[in-house]
């Protein structure tokens, strides 16, 4: 065999992974696509291992996550042991532990080259306005309301729900918003401004408040970013802009449901029982409080008792037939869900590991003078303030949404982390 079919057969690897990886990327917010997902997400790894047999070349740079990740991956694996559910926990540890971490180093080691991490940016994009124009076909279709939430679009992940939806556009919204900042072609900057006011819309319709919220949020953090880079237009323009879309929200009344229940005082929550909170006709914001408030109960008999790491035995071992009306299987709060399943020393680590994410990213961004690099580092920190927000809301930490950010995440340390160093050991 020659060096030349080497190098041909290794870059028919590159570009089979890439592929995969695209697809992935794509289809990751489609539902019924579980078959397609798993060829996307395993190919690769079985690629790269052909790969380094060939090339011999395996040069680990790593990440300052491997502790982070060990150490959540030990309290998980710990659970088992008071688990009320093993199968479920062990279940859950591999769906939802084991195989981000592994799509999150698939895609860092297969990120070689700048150009990859912008196609798959590219698909993401292309991806958002396939999703986006679906929901817009389904909304119409059963007539929602732009001013009220009668239906809640959801695409072509949950329609008629929303809720993933609406963390999908706070996924997508950073990486087109900071890219009209790279993006030098006029054209590309008319497309990603267009993206952008599509994906926002399409988040609309969803309907839901925790997206919403998130958003909001997201907006405060890309204000203060551009401050501190003294963008004083762009801030105010966009100050301009938030502040405007939050009086038309109040003014239009566009979560009717909420301004017909009155959230209690926080004096008042922690003297009321889960089920006064919860009347037998609650709406969504009060299941939700009431859901807290007798997982925050549980966990207060013994703050360090594992439940077992899943997201879905939270029903398990508090529903009876007093709170069976708003129990649902999920806390529908990531953080409270994890003092659950993990006790609090998993919720420090869980702390932890995302601080590291965060950290990781405002540093890059700090310190880097390359485009590509601040860019992505920039979008990382807008999309994970959103990201975590609706978290606070909902258990979306898992299933497609965490694979999702896992395989952003991934590519970003690849641009941000490995590729510098490589660059830096060839120019010695």
């Amino acid at each position: 065999m020659t060096t030349r079919e080497d190098d041909r057969r290794v870059l028919w690897i590159d570009n089979a992974i890439m592929l995969c990886l695209g697809i992935l990327i794509f289809i990751l917010p489609v539902a019924h696509t579980a078959t397609i997902r798993s060829l996307a997400l395993y190919i690769p790894i079985i690629l790269l291992i052909l790969r380094y047999s060939l090339t011999k070349n395996l040069i680990w740079r790593t990440t300052s996550f491997e502790w982070k990740f060990l150490a959540f991956f030990a309290v998980a694996a710990a659970s088992l042991i008071t688990s009320v559910d093993q199968r479920q926990s062990l279940k859950e540890i591999w769906g939802e532990l084991i195989t981000p971490i592994i799509l999150f180093y698939t895609v860092y080691l297969s990120v070689r080259k700048e150009r990859n991490a912008v196609l798959l940016l590219k698909i993401l994009f292309l991806g958002s306005l396939v999703f986006s124009i679906y929901s817009f076909y389904d909304f119409q279709k059963h007539g929602g309301s732009w001013t009220g939430d009668a239906y809640r679009a959801g695409g072509l992940r949950d329609p008629g729900g929303g809720e993933v939806a609406g963390l999908y556009h706070t996924m997508v919204i950073p990486f087109l918003f900071w890219g009209l900042f790279y993006f030098k072609n006029r054209w590309q900057r008319i497309g990603l401004s267009a993206l952008l006011i599509v994906n926002m819309a399409a988040l609309h319709i969803t309907f839901t408040r925790a997206a919403v919220v998130a958003l909001w949020v997201q907006v405060v953090l890309i204000i203060a970013l551009l401050l501190s880079e003294k963008r004083w237009i762009w801030s105010f323009l966009i100050a301009i802009f938030i502040l405007t879309a939050t009086l038309v929200y109040a003014e239009k009344k566009m979560f009717r449901e909420d301004h017909a229940y009155k959230i209690p005082s926080l004096r008042e929550y922690l003297k009321m029982a889960p089920e006064q909170i919860a009347g037998p006709s609650a709406k969504a914001v009060e299941k939700r409080l009431a859901m807290w408030k007798t997982a925050i109960e549980k966990i207060s008999e013994n703050p360090f008792h594992a439940h077992g790491y899943s997201r879905f035995l939270f029903a398990k071992v508090v529903r009876n037939e007093k709170n069976e009306h708003f129990i649902y299987p999920q806390v529908h709060n990531t953080f409270i869900g994890i003092a659950f399943e993990l006790g609090v020393q998993g919720l420090i680590i869980f702390l932890w590991m995302i601080g590291a994410f965060i950290w990781v990213c405002f540093k890059n961004w700090k310190k880097s003078s390359d485009n590509l690099s601040r860019y992505l580092s920039a979008a990382l920190l807008t999309m994970m303030c959103g990201y975590w927000v609706n978290n606070f809301f909902g258990s979306f930490d898992g299933d497609d949404s965490k694979l999702l950010f896992m395989l952003l995440l991934g590519m970003g340390m690849a641009v941000m982390n490995k590729l510098p160093k490589e660059k830096t050991v060839i120019n010695r």
